[in-house]
């Protein structure tokens, strides 16, 4: 079979290192920037792993598989893809999302720690804790190092052969009874089958995913911490905070001096193509930003230091698309709504096998383009 696939980043590179892989499998990969580039939905240093997952246990079987293909990837590639710091969640006891987790962690056997107020005051003395807050430790939770993680797949998939095409742009993706043919800005090319992982640009590329997928603005925030040795990875897990609706998440210091705490999609829909976006958000909205989080973190600074402004597809329930034409021989992974890093080796095998077997054990009916419906556009919250 001759295979193309569509898109380097986070998904792309991992369905790469795992159909260069397949014998009897050719596999080209074109990326419409270069490798490893800036405006990808990976970029931005790092990003939480977490197998206690509140989103439902159908994810459970993906992060396990996830959570053993990191720790492959990461000993082929000769580096700490990896840092095994654990994960918290803390959020009001009632709250409906955490008992989704807790629920989801019991059904699902995996291991974990609940802790009480009183607990996490002692444990974990950087955050504030409120009466009534209660917290979920997640052991197999850690700090994924995203750059280093696409790097590493695509480097594993070159040595087995695999074909890379940088600056390559996408022209049209058409289907016929024999093949594909793939048409770049030069020439068009035949495959058997190709695989979409072209992430906020999917609805560019497949009609199917037009309505279903909207690019989202992400901000990415780090904070000074006034003691460091509070927010080392030794004394601090990775995080997700809830409280009165504002929702945050992040790692203790990676780099020796910043603690990452960002605050998810309430950012608003992206204005044209990631590679046309506004780098710079509203000052007073990212200082506003920054004293909500002091209040979760009386230790940080609360203006941030340092932010970037990321991106990702969204779908209308943020269950990502992994999904096969109904000839078989377009296969898309889109929509993975601002948490499919952690998932990324794991969804990446899922569409490899999908496009070679025609199926894949992990795949999931919530998973199909049919189970989706338009997703509506959503306004920036400012504050």
């Amino acid at each position: 079979m001759r295979i193309a696939v569509i898109g380097l980043g986070t998904t792309g590179s991992m369905v790469l290192w795992h159909l260069s892989q397949r014998p009897g499998v050719e596999v080209v990969g074109f990326e419409q920037f270069g490798l490893n580039h800036g405006y990808g939905s990976y970029t931005g240093e790092s990003r939480l792993f977490r197998s206690a997952y509140h989103e439902g246990p159908k994810y459970v079987p993906l992060l396990r598989r996830a959570h053993a293909l990191w720790s492959e990837l990461g000993a082929l590639a000769g580096r700490e893809l990896m840092h095994p710091v654990g994960a918290l969640t803390v959020a009001p006891h009632d709250d409906e999302s955490f008992q989704r987790l807790i629920r989801s962690v019991e059904a699902s056997g995996l291991e974990h720690g609940l802790l009480t107020t009183e607990q996490l005051r002692r444990r974990y003395p950087q955050m504030d804790i409120v009466d009534g807050e209660q917290g979920l430790l997640d052991p197999l939770g850690g700090a994924l190092r995203s750059e280093l993680g696409v790097l590493s797949a695509l480097e594993q998939a070159q040595h087995h052969g695999a074909q890379c095409r940088a600056h390559q742009h996408i022209r049209e993706i058409s289907e016929d009874s024999r093949g594909v043919t793939v048409r770049t800005q030069t020439h068009g090319e035949r495959f058997d089958a190709v695989v979409v992982t072209a992430g906020s640009w999917a609805p560019q590329l497949d009609e199917r995913v037009a309505d279903l997928v909207v690019a989202r603005r992400l901000l990415l925030t780090w904070f000074l911490p006034r003691d460091a040795s509070q927010f080392t990875a030794d004394r601090l897990p990775g995080f997700i905070r809830d409280r009165d609706g504002f929702h945050v998440f992040g790692v203790p210091m990676l780099d020796g001096y910043s603690v990452k705490v960002s605050g998810g999609d309430r950012w608003g829909d992206l204005e044209g193509l990631p590679e046309h976006q506004n780098l710079r958000v509203d000052d007073d909205a990212v200082s506003a930003f920054g004293e909500r989080v002091a209040e979760l973190f009386p230790g940080l600074i609360p203006e941030p230091t340092r932010y970037s402004l990321h991106h990702d597809g969204y779908t209308a329930d943020k269950t990502p698309i992994l999904d096969r034409s109904a000839s078989g021989r377009v296969i898309i992974g889109a929509g993975f709504s601002g948490h499919g890093f952690k998932l990324a080796p794991a969804t990446g095998e899922l569409l490899a096998q999908l496009a070679v077997d025609g199926e894949a054990p992990l795949n999931h009916p919530d998973f199909a383009v049919a189970a989706h419906r338009p997703v509506v556009p959503t306004v920036s919250v400012s504050g």
